[in-house]
């Protein structure tokens, strides 16, 4: 059994004996000990990946949002990113129409496959362009600021 120390617990099982754990996988330890706990533990490598976001999926077909937007992009090789961890990935939906039910379950995989590549279980947040609403098939679309102004009458 692992030595305890500032970044352990331990928890009893049912058999009686004890078990040590990380202490950030403590959901009773207080947040500050918890988030302490696994920045200490982390490298500067994976720190640093928590930074970082890519867009997977993202097309260089031709059918781009933006104008010259993979120009100067390489392809994001994601396996190579997973032992460090990733902290977002941008536009999980994809910039083409996708079913909401298939969309959601494609980025609870994607997110099961970063959290099993990192050694701290860490998935990446989900960024997507919200400003209207979320940016996908069949999702709400709210008036944005731009377009409250646009309705602005005096009179």
């Amino acid at each position: 059994m692992a030595e305890e120390n500032e970044n352990t617990t331990t928890a009893p099982l049912r058999n009686g004996s004890t078990t040590t754990a990380p202490l950030w996988n403590d959901t009773t330890a207080p947040v500050a000990a918890r988030v302490d706990a696994l920045v200490a533990a982390m490298t500067l490598a994976e720190k640093t990946a928590q930074l970082y976001g890519v867009w997977v999926g993202a097309s260089d077909a031709g059918d781009e949002v933006a104008p010259h937007q993979h120009d100067m992009e390489e392809a994001v090789d994601l396996d190579a990113l997973l032992p460090t961890g990733l902290g977002q990935l941008t536009r999980p939906f994809g910039t083409v129409p996708v079913d909401p039910a298939l969309g959601a379950l494609s980025l609870a995989r994607t997110q099961t496959r970063i959290a099993a590549g990192n050694r701290f279980g860490i998935p990446a947040l989900a960024h997507d362009e919200c400003l209207a609403g979320f940016s996908a098939w069949g999702a709400t679309a709210y008036p944005v600021p731009l377009s409250w102004g646009a309705t602005f009458d005096p009179d």
